[in-house]
């Protein structure tokens, strides 16, 4: 695989160029599939996913949208569930899918993240025992470490918060 055939998109995108509403749920579909095993992190991950943000980026002018990485065969890679709204722009998941580790997608899902958030210092949480997959990100571009809350999805790890606050 070679980095230079993965191409980025949102659903926003897609809808506005007119793709085909269920066509674009049953991408949604796949890319939570890729991302369902964070319940065991985040047990609310699935009720949020398609209670809240999943309607919500099917809405004109909300501030909720997913990215998703693929190349010319439609094989995902990657994905990005994003929030903006008046407290906060924030990449609530960022995931690349193993084998596609290191070839710069996840690069390419933030990036694609920050220009429709309109910002390079994106608010994230982080489980504390994943920071060293996310390293390289965190240096690339300067993010700060602003807060360490405990609890906040479960009472394993403490939530590592970068560019931003949750317990204001």
């Amino acid at each position: 695989m070679q980095d230079k055939n993965i191409k980025v998109v949102s659903i926003k995108e897609l809808l506005k160029l007119g793709v085909d509403k269920d066509v674009l749920l049953g991408i949604c579909e796949e890319l939570y599939e890729m991302t369902d095993f964070i319940c065991e992190d985040y047990p609310k991950h699935k009720s949020w996913f398609y209670q809240k943000h999943l309607p919500a980026t099917f809405l004109y002018g909300s501030g909720r949208d997913i990215i998703f990485a693929y190349d010319e065969d439609k094989n995902k890679y990657g994905t990005a569930f994003i929030k903006e709204d008046e407290n906060e722009k924030k990449i609530c998941t960022l995931f690349v899918a193993e084998k596609a580790r290191g070839l710069g997608v996840g690069t390419k899902l933030v990036e694609k993240s920050m220009e429709i958030l309109g910002t390079t210092k994106p608010m994230i949480t982080i489980a504390e025992y994943k920071l060293p997959m996310f390293k390289r990100l965190i240096e690339k571009y300067g993010w700060e470490k602003t807060e360490e809350v405990s609890g906040l999805y479960n009472d394993r790890y403490k939530e590592l918060v970068y560019n931003g606050f949750l317990t204001k």
